[in-house]
């Protein structure tokens, strides 16, 4: 290709870009001392990845490439802890493609992916994680690449690499599949406005071979949608503003508006070298290169962020922040494809902005990554000596019953609210047959009430700030009707907690002590951040039990 025209420093770029890749692998680093162990999310794929069957792998919100990546890992010899290093060499891996994207194409360093997001505490928390969001993104920015790779010239080889990248994304993410259908229209576009059929034909087949081998996890998409229906609650506004200003609005909330700015500047040239291509001839050549790799930029910006957004409706999830990550990285690779062939003003913004930005990147970067993933690891560790063989332990929700059940090695009995027969991956079908069952919580009142008259003691370990000791004179919640509940419909939330209140109450009225024991951990920032109680003696109830289910008008 022909080298794109540079008129920045080169000096000062590189030197600033080394001084951005040093500082990432620096916060990498530091994650990885502090993250700790394993939260519910990370404990259910690995619980999947150990199963010797594709079947049992594909039961969760990924495609089967995490899974066996973590299958392949566990079976070379390597114990569970050496996981959190596996989780490291994926995170690295994304400023290194990134690195490798921009000097491959435009060989210039990447200056706005690595300042922008490469440095992204909500990329480096999750992204090194154990779950498939580091990997999906990696592969993202690899196939974003591999697209203007494609355009350069537009072979049989190098269209066997995009489609083989574009596989490999699916395979991690779901969700990817939005971001590779914008990868291979922008392609496709950029080919047939210069009257390349041909081509436009090879990466719409990269595309499509990407969503054939979706296929396969059809019928669990299926019978998913009706299992995990407790989850569906719906894509509402202000949950997605507030996982966009998460992401995208790192190191501070005004840098939302910053990547909005970047992205409408992209678009701009986009629709010039649109507009440009009808005066030059309608075919590939040298001279047409770096106006075809900004209008596949634009356009495929455009897409992912249209398609994505859609994605998220239709799926119907609350929005995660975390869920926003591939399409930054899609954005954050398209900008820095685009940014060199830029006006010298424009380029000198962006190198001012990247050197302003690590000022204050690396410090808040640095504090927010004081974090660890959960805390019922430590917990665990000390119930197994403080926890009697007698005892009872209920966890508050569910699903922090699967790290629970994870770390505590103990003989004691203990289930979660509401109990469940299975707690080594996430159930969302037996919370479901629990939300129409107005007598849930029989059995764990039981036991509580057999545990405490035989002078054992209650262990409760609640996420924080779903469990308290009740006040004297306070009443427990009444039971709900069975599910689906108005307009909560099938949302676990308000059953959680009244089983919650019932439980307090419960405990508190048939108990001679019920406390709060002390958080080994207080003060610290956790993810999964759980709290202990403990309750010992019998008394007589000094109320009566909550009573029937209420009706509830139906909206």
């Amino acid at each position: 290709m022909t080298p794109v025209k540079r008129t920045f420093p080169p000096l000062l770029i590189w030197l600033l870009a080394v001084f951005l890749s040093v500082a990432a692998i620096g916060l990498h680093l530091c994650f990885l001392r502090q993250a700790g162990g394993f939260w519910r999310d990370e404990v259910n794929l690995i619980n999947l990845s150990g199963r010797h069957s594709l079947a049992e792998m594909e039961k969760d919100s990924f495609p089967l490439l995490m899974p066996l990546l973590i299958h392949s890992w566990l079976g070379a010899g390597f114990d569970e802890t050496s996981l959190r290093w596996l989780g490291l060499f994926i995170g690295l891996g994304i400023p290194a493609a990134i690195w490798f994207s921009a000097w491959k194409i435009v060989r210039t360093p990447p200056l706005l992916g690595l300042v922008l997001f490469g440095l992204n505490s909500t990329l480096i928390i999750f992204g090194d994680s154990m779950r498939a969001y580091g990997l999906g993104c990696l592969l993202i920015v690899l196939t974003t690449f591999s697209g203007c790779f494609f355009l350069l010239r537009p072979s049989w080889k190098r269209a066997g690499g995009l489609a083989a990248l574009s596989v490999l994304s699916v395979q991690a993410l779901y969700h990817n599949a939005i971001l590779v259908g914008a990868i291979c229209l922008g392609v496709a576009l950029v080919c047939l406005r210069r009257r390349n059929r041909p081509a436009a034909a090879k990466a719409a087949g990269a595309g499509a071979l990407a969503a054939i081998s979706l296929l396969p996890y059809l019928p669990n998409w299926i019978a998913g949608r009706e299992a995990s229906s407790t989850l569906r609650t719906g894509l509402k506004l202000s949950r997605l503003l507030e996982g966009f200003n998460d992401s995208f609005g790192f190191p501070l909330a005004e840098y939302t508006w910053i990547w909005g700015l970047l992205a409408a500047v992209l678009l701009f040239h986009g629709w010039r070298a649109f507009r440009e291509s009808r005066k030059t001839p309608m075919e590939f050549s040298a001279a047409t290169v770096p106006s075809d790799l900004t209008l596949f930029a634009a356009a495929t910006l455009a897409l992912a962020f249209a398609g994505f957004f859609i994605f998220l409706k239709l799926a119907a999830f609350p929005s995660q922040s975390w869920y926003l990550l591939p399409l930054m990285a899609v954005a954050a690779t398209c900008l820095d494809v685009a940014w060199p062939q830029w006006s010298r003003q424009m380029q000198m913004a962006i190198i001012g902005l990247a050197a302003l930005t690590v000022s204050i990147a690396i410090p808040t970067a640095s504090r927010f990554l004081d974090y660890r993933y959960t805390n019922v690891d430590v917990w665990a560790r000390q119930m197994k000596n403080d926890v009697a063989p007698e005892d009872y332990v209920v966890v508050v929700p569910w699903y922090c019953g699967i790290t629970f059940e994870h770390y505590f090695k103990n003989p004691a009995a203990w289930d979660t609210l509401p109990p469940i027969l299975d707690h080594s991956i996430h159930r969302f079908d037996l919370v479901k047959v629990q939300l129409q069952n107005t007598n849930a919580l029989a059995p764990v009142l039981g036991k509580i009430s057999s545990t405490l008259q035989a002078g054992h003691r209650v262990w409760v370990l609640a996420e924080m700030g779903w469990m308290d000791v009740p006040e004297p004179g306070t009443t427990a919640a009444a039971v709900l009707p069975p599910a689906p509940l108005g307009k909560w419909g099938w949302s676990e939330v308000p059953y959680t907690l009244v089983w919650v209140s019932q439980v307090a109450h419960y405990v508190g009225d048939h108990s001679r002590q019920f406390e709060r024991v002390k958080n080994p951990t207080a003060g610290e920032r956790t993810i999964e951040n759980t709290e202990l109680f403990v309750a010992s003696g019998w008394q007589d109830a000094s109320r009566p039990l909550p009573g029937p289910p209420v009706e509830t008008k139906q909206p």
